[in-house]
């Protein structure tokens, strides 16, 4: 077997292992490891050496080091606001105003302007308040765990400031574009793939629907299942142990609001400020931002600036610095995920992945059909590891190549990439997002994810549509 055949067995190795053992991290270290000894032609030492520099090398780059900062401080954020009794605020003010249960999953949509940070952090906050909301009125509560769910992952994927994907997503993008010379910033073909995301946005209409038009999901929980519930509650995930939280601080709606409001503020305004050097007008220069550098920055003034202003409201400091290293050691897994798939990346390139990949793949696949089957292997991948993370990891180093050797847009195939790694935190029953929908729903897990399937399948369905139909018309 060719070193180039080799390079595109490895990342395919890895999925499967990491789909079989649903453990994403051995899988990438087994992985560079295999390519380590093949790069040194067997010798396991030499191989391991080899390893561990292209792990080094692609992890010691200025711009990695910000985004490894910047995921880590954004957790930290994430965390420090759960203690501030800025959900509870929220929460009391909505219950004045909701009547029904359109009007209680309306209130998930309006809450989401302020969690949209991160997946765990919206699914605990919107669904604390849906909840209570959904419980006053006697809703449904496997339709609220769907709006829960569908607006934690698939809306926020779709944000392109100020959440802690977007920190990862461009380090994803940015390994994978350097390793087939593409100029542009990571960060502009993010903004560029959004339309192109097209699972999260049939998803999110077609919930948007299901509260407008009152359809869907007849079945409610009955009391009978009462301690299933509370199983469910109690062991479902161990996401849903590090992401509880207990606040201690009186109702205050503008404890969550103010913090949110400071780093989008800062957001904008450091990516015109490290861009206008390129160009005066405001769209261009944030295109042109040191990106890396500006998400940081606001990250970190806005966690210096909120823990001043709760320290102001009494809130000890040390129940802040504890939920500043809890919410920071949250991100430690994916983190390690990001730079195990740097590693792997630069191996797989040197034993010749781009070339293979150009010359072998590129001209025997239809091109109409690559953007569909990335989104569909992206799928089954993430439904199988159950995160969308790790799917992003693996499937974008081979995705890119394939699209720069075939002419295809890049960001299309990163859309597609994004699309299909949306689904496991979504629709999978190891998915953290519908675990934490369904847990505190109060549903067990399995029906939650039953429940839910039709309408997922559904998206990609169309979703797989779309892809062909702009893979013909671009």
């Amino acid at each position: 077997m060719t070193s180039g055949a080799i390079s595109l067995c490895i990342p395919l190795l890895v999925i499967l292992l990491a789909a079989y053992t649903k453990k994403i991290i051995p899988s990438l270290i087994i992985g560079i490891l295999t390519g380590g000894i093949f790069l040194s032609k067997g010798n396991v030492i030499n191989g391991t050496i080899l390893a561990i520099e292209h792990l080094v090398n692609a992890s010691a780059s200025e711009e990695s080091l910000y985004i490894i900062m910047f995921l880590y401080v954004f957790g930290a954020f994430g965390e420090i606001m759960k203690v501030s009794g800025g959900i509870k605020g929220f929460s009391k003010m909505a219950d004045r105003y909701v009547k029904t249960e359109k009007g209680a999953l309306t209130a998930i949509w309006a809450v989401s302007i302020f969690t949209f940070i991160d997946c765990c952090f919206h699914a605990i906050s919107s669904g604390t308040i849906g909840k209570a909301l959904n419980d006053k009125v006697n809703g449904n509560k496997y339709k609220l765990a769907h709006v829960v769910n569908v607006t934690s992952c698939l809306l926020i994927i779709l944000i392109p400031f100020g959440t802690t994907y977007v920190g990862y997503i461009v380090g994803v993008i940015a390994s994978s574009i350097s390793r087939v010379d593409l100029t542009e910033s990571a960060y502009g073909i993010y903004i560029k793939s959004i339309p192109f995301n097209f699972y999260p946005i049939v998803m999110l209409i077609m919930s948007i629907s299901m509260i407008v038009f009152n359809f869907g999901f007849t079945k409610n929980v009955s009391t009978t299942n009462k301690k299933i519930q509370e199983e469910t509650m109690h062991h479902g995930h161990e996401a849903h142990e590090q992401c509880e939280f207990e606040e201690k601080a009186p109702p205050r709606p503008f404890n969550l609001i103010l913090p949110l409001i400071l780093l989008i503020g800062l957001t904008f305004f450091l990516f015109w400020y490290t861009g206008k050097d390129y160009d005066s007008s405001f769209f261009s220069a944030i295109m042109n931002a040191e990106f890396e550098k500006s998400i940081l920055v606001s990250g970190f003034i806005t966690v210096v600036l909120t823990s001043v202003y709760y320290v102001f409201q009494k809130i000890p400091m040390r129940e802040i610095e504890s939920h500043f290293l809890s919410g920071g050691n949250e991100m430690v897994p994916p983190i390690i995920v990001l730079v195990l798939s740097w590693g792997l990346s630069s191996i797989v390139k040197d034993l010749g992945f781009i070339v293979f990949i150009t010359n072998v793949v590129g001209n025997n696949i239809p091109t109409i059909l690559i953007p569909a089957a990335i989104f569909l292997i992206g799928c089954a991948a993430s439904y199988f590891m159950g995160s969308a993370w790790g799917t992003w990891a693996l499937v974008m180093p081979i995705a890119v190549p394939l699209a720069v050797s075939t002419q295809l847009s890049v960001p299309l195939i990163v859309g597609a990439v994004l699309a299909g790694g949306s689904l496991g935190d979504n629709a999978s029953p190891l998915g953290e997002t519908a675990v934490l929908s369904a847990t505190i729903s109060e549903i067990p897990i399995m029906d939650h994810v039953k429940s839910q399937l039709p309408y997922s399948l559904t998206g990609v369905g169309i979703s797989t549509v779309f892809f062909i139909l702009t893979a013909i018309f671009a």
